[in-house]
């Protein structure tokens, strides 16, 4: 950038301190190239006035990216290092990914929010900026000046992790309270009001857990999750693992098990207070509702809350638990020989798909963009267990444990489990043609008791020998000829006329009432249908009402009748002698408004300077 390109002020462009955030450094620009105005800030940045200043992403328009280039800053370390853009995206699948670097890239923000699930998400941003005391004392030592950190000003981020000690908030709105304006944050800035006030250490040591794995979010940069895509079912198999994962049985454990690591205190102060019993609140549809984007907070929560009762390496072995022929920490009965069975490409997923076999008789399908390097295909869905998995199922319901707990610990269904465990494990025996011709005898002498019942009635006397006719003899089932009913719309002959008699009584009352009202409304045909409720018939079936229409036709004013009535009340209201602005103003009538017909009316009453 040359000196003549330079809006005012100094020459040399300053560069992003650790972790600023970009509304506080452009802030800084502003300031340091003595701009006079917002307006000459954002012509230099973004080549015009139009644009706005987020406080959290950053558009990159083509004449903002040509600008900082000019002055040496790496627009992508800008974005990723200087932005929330990478906390945003932390739990979001590639997809998401993809459309929000496209809208950002042409400098479109809105709706990002809500795609990403933050602005649709009970977890609300900070309404203020947000500082660490010793952080600002510390800036201010050795750069002379201070700084807003991007880390501060996430949600449930109340502490800062170098310091441990309390945020406090700034007197800067968090949204901008100009569509344009940015802001250079300076020592007078600070206050000493404290968002969060901890009730024990407990809390303390929590936003602190927080706001170090926040912290780890935003560092991860343009860097994707390993396990985006298969998020579901991480948490699925965890919950397997706490014996938690029925939906039907457990979700009150689930909710107990959550409020002793994270109470109900504290969760109201994070915006993610849960109803315990409700079903629902967060947590729960959280665990249940996979096709949903969440906030990141919700993920951190949940994630840390697995980590303390599993471990913080469980992700790493449950994965491998999930797939025992290729997992270096289980056993092995024998060498092992994975060989491909087919392998073709998925052009719906635009990925590979496969099917692998072991020796040993596990078989599982893999899939993912990892051809011709088949070992890097993601594995993803079960075929057949491998027999060695019977072996362990047997020593460990020796062992005492429960079928519950064999499957959460092995990654079975408990189906499964007590289908291995029963001793009676023969198939049954296919159902004879006696037993149908029986059961068909039985359903004919329940349609000939019940003539005039319908099937749905049939049903509900019967229900087991509905079911088995059902799944075993469903054609002979149909064929059966049972009495329906026909509906048939009654139709009233007079119907009409009888309405139409008892509209036109309610109409004409309901307009005399509506011309004494005060103030003076006008009488219109919507106004008398909605307050009759039947607006529509008015529209529609006007035709089938002639005496409403009739009444409608006298009592429907048009707007120079009804000045013309408010005229005449405003007459008899006031004193002799009024005036014509008076007169006018008592009437609610101004003269760009009146209709002509009407201002004669009022120039014949004040002709000759006497009011008649």
């Amino acid at each position: 950038m040359t000196l003549t390109e330079m809006p005012w002020g100094i020459t040399d462009t300053p560069r992003p301190y650790r972790d600023e955030l970009h509304f506080g450094y452009f802030g800084r620009l502003q300031t340091y190239w003595l701009t006079p105005t917002v307006n000459d800030l954002a012509r230099h940045l973004r080549g015009g006035t139009k644009g706005h200043a987020s406080s959290d992403l950053l558009g990159l328009c083509d004449d903002l990216v040509h600008s900082l280039a000019e002055a040496g800053i790496d627009v992508a370390q800008l974005m990723w290092m200087h932005t929330l853009l990478p906390y945003y995206l932390s739990f979001q699948s590639s997809e998401v990914r993809t459309k929000v670097m496209a809208d950002l890239e042409i400098g479109n923000l809105t709706g990002l929010h809500f795609r990403m699930g933050i602005g649709s998400s009970s977890v609300k941003h900070p309404q203020v900026f947000r500082y660490c005391p010793a952080c600002w004392r510390a800036d201010l030592l050795q750069l002379g000046e201070v700084y807003i950190r991007r880390l501060f000003q996430l949600p449930g981020v109340f502490v800062c992790p170098e310091h441990d000690e309390l945020l406090r908030d700034t007197v800067v709105p968090y949204r901008p309270l100009a569509s344009r304006a940015y802001w250079n944050f300076t020592p007078p800035d600070a206050t000493k009001n404290c968002p969060f006030v901890p009730a024990s250490t407990d809390e303390v040591s929590l936003a602190r857990l927080l706001a170090l794995d926040s912290r780890r979010l935003l560092l991860q940069g343009v860097s994707e999750h390993p396990r985006v895509s298969y998020l579901a079912a991480d948490y699925q198999r965890a919950l397997q693992h706490l014996g938690l994962a029925s939906r039907n049985v457990h979700p009150g454990e689930l909710e107990s098990m959550f409020l002793k690591q994270y109470p109900m205190p504290f969760l109201q102060k994070l915006g993610l207070a849960i109803e315990p019993g409700r079903e629902g609140n967060w947590l729960r549809c959280f665990v249940r509702k996979t096709n949903r984007r969440f906030h990141p907070l919700q993920h951190i929560l949940f994630r840390r809350f697995v980590e303390r009762h599993l471990g913080i390496d469980c992700w790493t072995w449950m994965e491998a638990e999930r797939w025992p022929c290729l997992s270096p920490m289980q056993s092995h009965p024998g060498p092992v020989a994975v060989t491909m069975m087919n392998l073709h490409f998925d052009a719906a997923r635009d990925a590979w798909d496969g099917i692998f076999a072991c020796a040993c008789g596990f078989r599982y399908s893999a899939g993912g963009n990892g051809f011709p390097s088949v070992s890097s295909l993601r594995l993803n869905r079960v075929i057949a267990h491998s027999p060695h998995l019977h072996q362990r199922v047997a020593e460990l319901a020796k062992a005492g444990c429960s079928a519950g707990a064999i499957a959460s610990q092995l990654q079975l269904h408990r189906k499964t489990v007590r289908q291995w465990l029963s001793t009676d494990d023969r198939q049954k025996a296919p159902r004879t043609d006696l037993d149908l011709t029986s059961e068909r005898e039985a359903w004919l002498t329940l349609v000939k008791l019940n003539p005039q019942s319908t099937l749905k009635h049939l049903r509900t006397l019967v229900p087991a020998l509905f079911s088995r006719l059902y799944a075993y003899d469903a054609l002979w089932l149909k064929s059966v000829q049972l009495h329906r009913y026909l509906h048939r719309t009654k139709i009233r002959q007079d119907y009409w006329q009888s309405r139409d008699e008892v509209l036109a009584k309610q109409v004409r009352t309901l307009a005399e009432e509506i011309r004494r009202r005060m103030p003076a409304v006008r009488v219109t045909l919507s106004r008398i249908g909605r307050e009759l409720g039947v607006l529509n018939n008015f529209r529609k079936r006007l035709a089938r009402l002639p005496a409403v229409a009739e009444v409608l036709a006298s009592s429907i004013e048009t707007v120079e009748a009804f000045q013309l009535r408010r005229l005449e009340r405003a007459l008899e209201q006031s004193p002799a002698g009024v005036s014509r602005r008076t007169l006018m103003q008592a009437a609610g009538l101004r003269r760009q408004k009146t209709r002509p017909a009407v201002m004669e009316t009022i120039d014949r009453l004040f002709s000759g300077g006497e009011q008649s």
